[in-house]
């Protein structure tokens, strides 16, 4: 693909201490893409004053909202701004791209990319801290990952591919402009839509330096690996109802079937409805589910 059909989309609250970093990287690119859209949602620590040292450059574009939009709003209107047809990479605030991140990306997508269908293609990335000090060589590996034996049953106990590694088509893109729930990440929407009646490819490669540190809200922090005794607690109370297991994904999955109900095979809508089902039944037997669709 000429470099002229990418779009990389960034959106920043309060990154100032990240975001040059962020932005440097992109544009040592080896390849190069027409346009970086980055959308500020009002930050209030200097991050609009950083971008503005960027828009010498004609192929960055920068915009600060006039009302908070909230991270999958403010990654929606960076889309949107997009140019038509392009292929879009969604880039985080505070990570540090590979330098060739999106050369790796575009190959990936090209192979399965017909023009029509909803497509996404994604990677693996190594772990860094606020020092860009490596905390983990593969975040696969950390969270015990295998992509290739993901499907639509697995993606419905919980998403394993983070925003920050997508690069999606223009027929997905516009599936993520019709997004209208927002209890959900733009990332795990985008997924399902993938894995059911979308195309999905990945690569191995770790194309981003993901940075963990006291101010990230992101999808690893939300997926620590537990110790004995919090997997005990957390047991104790699934058991006894005081949480309730799963509740996100069954909310995710509920709100998904009815958007896409008409666009699902039949065996689509039986794996989902039938993991729907599992809501009402005890902590035990969902996480023998949830343990199984994992193997």
């Amino acid at each position: 693909m000429d470099n002229k059909n990418i779009s990389v989309v960034v959106t920043t609250f309060n990154g100032s201490k990240y975001i040059e970093k962020q932005i440097d990287s992109i544009l040592k690119q080896t390849v190069q893409p027409q346009e970086i859209i980055i959308c500020d949602d009002m930050s209030t620590d200097g991050t609009a004053t950083i971008l503005k040292k960027y828009e010498d450059n004609k192929r960055v574009k920068v915009l600060v909202n006039d009302a908070q939009l909230g991270v999958v709003r403010n990654f929606k209107k960076a889309a949107s701004l997009t140019q038509k047809g392009n292929y879009i990479a969604f880039a985080d605030q505070d990570d540090i791209w590979i330098p060739n991140k999106l050369q790796t990306l575009v190959a990936t997508l090209e192979k399965i990319d017909d023009g029509q269908k909803p497509t996404l293609v994604f990677s693996d990335l190594t772990i860094i801290d606020k020092n860009d000090l490596v905390i983990a060589p593969s975040f696969w590996d950390k969270q015990q990952m295998q992509p290739q034996k993901v499907n639509l049953n697995r993606m419905l106990f919980g998403n394993i591919v983070t925003g920050c590694t997508m690069m999606i088509n223009h027929a997905m893109k516009l599936e993520f402009l019709d997004m209208d729930n927002y209890n959900f990440l733009h990332d795990e929407w985008i997924t399902l839509i993938a894995y059911s009646f979308g195309k999905v490819n990945f690569t191995n490669d770790k194309l981003v330096l993901y940075r963990q540190h006291e101010s990230n809200v992101t999808y690893a922090e939300t997926i620590p690996v537990p110790n004995r005794w919090s997997r005990l607690k957390d047991d104790i109370d699934y058991a006894l109802k005081r949480k309730h297991f799963l509740k996100h994904q069954f909310s995710l999955a509920n709100s998904f079937l009815k958007k896409y109900h008409n666009e699902l095979s039949n065996d689509q809508l039986t794996t989902i409805k039938n993991f729907i089902k599992l809501e009402g039944r005890n902590y035990l037997l969902q996480r023998i589910k949830r343990r199984n669709a994992h193997l």
